[in-house]
């Protein structure tokens, strides 16, 4: 099995190769995929990254969520430390930790309910992820347990296996553009 480094060099290889056509026909899928799904009709906060450096796109979900009336949090990192914070408008991103655009406004999540969206740069066929290694989703939904754990990427992405720890907090459910991976979809808590 590769190790989570040499995963991480490989795949973002393959970020970096896909054609924008090709990143945006898969992406509008994904995105069709995760705006039915019940968790993100139903919930009222969803908390969304940023998408950077190729990752699947999430700039037509957070378009769909301001549409639908729903709060909006992004995360800002600050050390070792990952929060969200309210936007209600793209135009409330700022460049931030590592270059990816953060959230400039102060209003912060509780994180008692609501909907996540992780990123990650590999996944299994059990939801395992492998992260880009600084542990920030990890500790931060060790934290608030009642989120619901989604993740969005490329089906290239999806291995059989990845290397993983017990400590890791894995989604629930991961949608690619070809298919839903995960625990049976309830939209009901």
């Amino acid at each position: 099995m590769e190790s989570k480094k040499e995963i991480r060099r490989r795949i973002r290889q393959e970020r970096d190769m896909i054609e924008a056509e090709r990143w945006l026909r898969n992406t509008d899928r994904i995105t069709a995929a995760v705006i039915r799904h019940p968790w993100f009709v139903c919930e009222k906060d969803v908390y969304l990254y940023v998408d950077c450096k190729g990752e699947a796109g999430t700039g037509k979900i957070m378009a769909e969520a301001f549409q639908r009336g729903k709060n909006v949090w992004v995360p800002r990192v600050t050390g070792n430390s990952m929060h969200f914070y309210r936007i209600r408008g793209l135009a409330e991103l700022r460049p931030g930790t590592y270059g990816i655009l953060e959230p400039a406004g102060m209003e912060k999540a509780d994180g008692k309910q609501g909907l996540i969206l992780m990123p990650g740069v590999a996944f299994d066929q059990q939801c395992h992820r492998v992260g880009y290694g600084g542990g920030y989703y990890d500790r931060f939904l060790e934290q608030h347990g009642n989120l619901r754990r989604m993740a969005i990427a490329f089906e290239f992405q999806v291995m059989d296996k990845v290397p993983f720890e017990e400590h890791d907090v894995c989604p629930e459910v991961l949608i690619t553009e070809r298919r839903i991976i995960g625990r049976s979809i309830e939209s009901d808590r």
